[in-house]
């Protein structure tokens, strides 16, 4: 059985941004909303068509709406990942719904993601 803690270099082909919502106000007052980084890294998307996942998702591990899995090395303490946070990979957006730190030892973690459509945004 492969260690899940482990990851190969050559499987973080994906260049990722992920960003968080910021509410500011225009000089009239309005509500603007903004999309800030909060980090730029490698990482490596997975479909949810496999057979492991699709099991994940019958033990409600997984949401049903997760359309893509994104695994990166675990960013530091300084970066605080939460469900409601955008990954920007190319011309597609995910939502992040879930997180898991692999084991709880602070050097993998996946991103449970449902891709958006450009309309959506």
């Amino acid at each position: 059985m492969p260690d899940p803690l482990q990851l190969q270099a050559g499987d973080l082909r994906h260049s990722i941004t992920i960003t968080e919502a910021s509410s500011t106000r225009d000089s009239y007052g309005q509500p603007i909303s903004t999309w800030n980084t909060v980090l730029t890294t490698r990482a490596k998307i997975e479909g949810t068509t496999s057979n492991t996942y699709k099991q994940l998702i019958q033990a409600g591990v997984v949401s049903a709406d997760t359309t893509d899995i994104i695994t990166i090395r675990w960013p530091g303490s300084a970066v605080f990942l939460t469900p409601d946070m955008r990954v920007a990979f190319g011309d597609q957006t995910f939502l992040i719904q879930g997180i898991d730190n692999v084991l709880r030892r602070n050097r993998v973690v996946k991103l449970f993601c449902m891709a958006i459509d450009q309309a959506s945004q």
